[in-house]
């Protein structure tokens, strides 16, 4: 009887060993898998980015079972750090889950201060991940599909979570800013960037 009990334990501590070895490639599998799997349709979403909670399997499981509930409107690329995403509109969960989400209902490519969030999985170059590589004059990319909104970054640097004001318009400029977790969540990693030029979108 001892040895069966000593037995189940060590097939129960041998079990968990394995899920917590494979627990981020899995993730990451799947948050990869959900990211090519977006689709392009108006669905209602949440622009309360105090809501947003930081990413777990759970969020990507349930992404996974039901990714069509997004509203792709475009994609963001950064050459310098391999990083292409769809940008869906709010930072709703299944939309961060899957991409770069919009902070403002009303904000335009190529106008004003246009502000994307995503999460960061630590360590992973995943969702924003490779933002915590990026340097400065490093080109970032927006398209709408029917244009290419090129920036170039600007400004790098940790922020408190509180600080919410970065994402105003600020007069006289064209930003593009970038907002992800750092820290181990207590913390958001902010790039911003400058507008470049707009040009017509190439198939």
């Amino acid at each position: 009887m001892k040895s069966t009990l000593i037995n189940l334990v060590l097939a129960l501590c041998f079990i968990i060993g394995l899920v917590l070895i494979f627990i981020n490639p899995i993730q990451n599998y799947l948050v990869a898998k959900t990211i090519a799997s977006v689709e392009n349709e108006q669905v209602e979403v949440s622009f309360d980015f105090e809501e947003v909670q930081s990413l777990t399997i759970w969020d990507v499981l349930k992404a996974q079972v039901s990714p069509k509930n997004l509203s792709v409107i475009g994609r963001i690329h950064i050459p310098s750090v391999d990083m292409t995403l769809p940008i869906l509109k709010g930072v709703g969960e299944s939309s961060l889950v899957a991409g770069a989400g919009t902070m403002k209902p009303t904000q335009q490519m190529g106008t004003g201060n246009y502000a994307l969030a995503s999460h960061y999985i630590e360590g992973k170059s995943i969702l924003f991940g490779p933002l915590h590589h990026l340097q400065e004059d490093d080109a970032i990319f927006v398209t709408d599909l029917d244009y290419m909104y090129e920036y170039k970054t600007t400004l790098l640097e940790v922020i408190e979570a509180t600080n919410i004001q970065v994402i105003a318009d600020v007069a006289n400029k064209t930003l593009l800013t970038l907002i992800t977790c750092s820290d181990k969540g207590t913390k958001r990693l902010l790039v911003q960037a400058e507008f470049v030029e707009k040009t017509l979108a190439t198939p």
